[in-house]
């Protein structure tokens, strides 16, 4: 994904294991972790 350019990811679900790895494989990504409703309702799309 990196190689296509896509630098911005969301993992979906408890805990924010993706996206620590995302942050060290990817430099420069932006992750967002949403966990329930209302951390998606403050997703920024």
């Amino acid at each position: 994904m990196d190689r296509c350019g896509v630098k911005r990811f969301v993992e979906i679900g408890p805990g924010k294991v993706l996206c620590g790895l995302v942050k060290r494989i990817v430099k420069g990504s932006d992750t967002e972790q949403v966990d329930s409703v209302d951390t998606l309702a403050k997703l920024t799309i």
